[in-house]
């Protein structure tokens, strides 16, 4: 039975190694892929779905045109032409970008604020491009299916008949963990070619590769202040080896034309300017230390001391260990018309929750501001270890047009009492955006200016909307992070 399980194994493995032997693309060296190009289109098409399906693409059709007609410009001279290459910009202020096989290529819209020229912009579509074009998702999935394949042999004694079954799960991890070491080199020169065969000049990557250290580097600076672990890592150009900028400058002074390449700056920031910075007006956002909501008419002050952040499903505001979490929860209308109140719903909540087996209750009193009603509890637990507290604050909205009324539920917890006025302040800050705010609420906007005699960061970060660090930021967006300076008539980008 032994001899006949392992005369399956040798067989199978046998067929796939004489089946699944193509050319690669860029190399022209045989490949041992177990995906077709064929089936490759497939997985990236079905991909493609859900990527839209659980993202939102960017409505912006000028910046969409200008960066499909810019791809395919590059796609066209790369090593598959004939792939239907579809390039899309998501509307998050995510840094970062990736590729999928059969010719789909993402950017978030977080990624595109910070280049500073067109050569930055196709030095990072080329290197998505390269992972296509040298299919390392392929190669990576292939690898990975013949192992699970070999492994289900031993197990199940049966030949492994779902050989992609677990494309997705495998094209996953790629994306979210990069494609390793080598991959991302060969897409580094790649992405350096693509760049000469279109007349670029290769070596703006490096001023690209300075922005990414650079924003490594002043996020390491936020995080440590704010007490929290860094945020950072795109896995692309440069990300891998210390010797990619050496090899792209070699492969710069090789070219044997004498043409000017190309670095169009002012083309591009011409393009960007107007682009929205930071999330999208509708998913709210900060500015001048005030969140605004369009979406459910809301806004309220932040204290400077506490971190915001904001997230799909919650807003969270953190002082040292103490934290702020605020969420909506629909109201049913039948109920406000029976008379159902703040407080009745704090507590009908509270008791359902179990929560009072292990808190006292130590004040409850009227939460109720600009025109606002609430209700907030403040709750004690003393455990054998330590002591802290938990307030809850419930204001309701119920002056809504287009959506449901809301009832927006505060968990405030903290370790004592020091941060608990500071916290009610906020709250209390918590109104109803009028009319003309709803109007003018266009979020933050990237403005690209020229720069003048007697600007500096330093003054343009007193009018900024960025609120702390924003001088260094206004550094990074531009490129000079941490003591560069622009020159008179040079265009920079400003956040307004």
């Amino acid at each position: 039975m032994k001899n006949k399980t392992n005369l399956s194994i040798l067989l199978v493995f046998t067929m796939l190694f004489f089946n699944s032997c193509a050319t690669n693309p860029v190399s022209g060296n045989p490949d041992f892929v177990t995906i077709s190009e064929q089936q490759e289109i497939s997985i990236g098409a079905s991909y493609h779905e859900k990527i839209i399906a659980e993202n939102k693409v960017l409505e912006d059709k000028e910046l969409n045109d200008y960066i499909q007609n810019l791809g395919n410009e590059i796609a066209r001279k790369s090593h598959r032409p004939n792939l239907k290459w579809t390039f899309t910009l998501i509307d998050s202020p995510i840094f970062n970008a990736f590729a999928t096989p059969g010719g789909y290529v993402y950017m978030y819209r977080g990624m595109l604020n910070y280049f500073n020229s067109e050569a930055e912009l196709v030095g990072v579509l080329g290197h998505e491009i390269g992972h296509i074009t040298a299919r390392h998702a392929v190669r990576g999935m292939s690898t990975a299916q013949i192992t699970n394949l070999l492994l289900g042999i031993i197990q199940a004694n049966i030949p492994g008949s779902q050989l992609t079954s677990n494309a997705f799960n495998l094209l996953n991890i790629a994306i979210n963990r990069g494609y390793g070491r080598g991959y991302e080199l060969e897409a580094d020169q790649l992405g350096a070619e693509y760049l000469l065969i279109n007349n670029y000049d290769p070596t703006a990557m490096a001023g690209f590769l300075k922005i990414m250290q650079q924003s490594d580097e002043l996020e390491r600076v936020i995080a440590e202040s704010e007490n929290r672990e860094p945020n950072i890592g795109y896995h692309g150009i440069f990300s891998t080896h210390p010797d990619s900028a050496k090899r792209i400058e070699a492969l710069k002074e090789s070219r044997q034309s004498t043409e000017e390449l190309k670095i169009n700056k002012e083309k591009f920031l011409k393009r960007i300017d107007g682009s929205n910075y930071g999330t999208s007006p509708e998913e709210g956002y900060v500015k001048d230390s005030v969140f605004y909501h369009p979406v459910f008419a809301i806004r309220f002050n932040i204290d400077e001391e506490w971190i915001f952040k904001n997230y799909p499903d919650r807003l969270e505001l953190t002082k040292g260990s103490d934290k702020i979490v605020m969420r909506a929860d629909d109201l049913l209308k039948d109920d406000l018309d029976n008379g159902l109140t703040p407080k009745e719903f704090m507590k009908k909540g509270i008791r359902q929750s179990g929560f009072l087996s292990n808190n006292e209750l130590i004040n409850e009193e009227v939460f109720s501001f600009n025109n606002l009603s609430g209700y907030t509890h403040l709750y004690r637990n003393d455990t054998p270890i330590e002591t802290y507290y938990r307030r809850f604050i419930v204001i309701f909205d119920t002056k809504t047009t287009d959506i449901k009324p809301k009832a927006w539920i505060t968990s405030i917890t903290m370790k004592d009492l020091a941060n608990d006025s500071s916290a009610k302040s906020i709250l209390a800050s918590f109104k109803k955006m009028s009319e003309s705010e709803i109007a003018n609420s266009k979020g933050l906007k990237i403005k690209v200016v020229r720069f003048r005699e007697g600007m500096s960061y330093e003054s343009l970060a007193q009018s900024s909307p960025l609120g702390k660090f924003a001088k260094e930021k206004l550094q990074l967006l531009n490129g000079h992070y941490p003591n560069g300076q622009p020159s008179i008539g040079d265009l920079i980008k400003v956040v307004q």
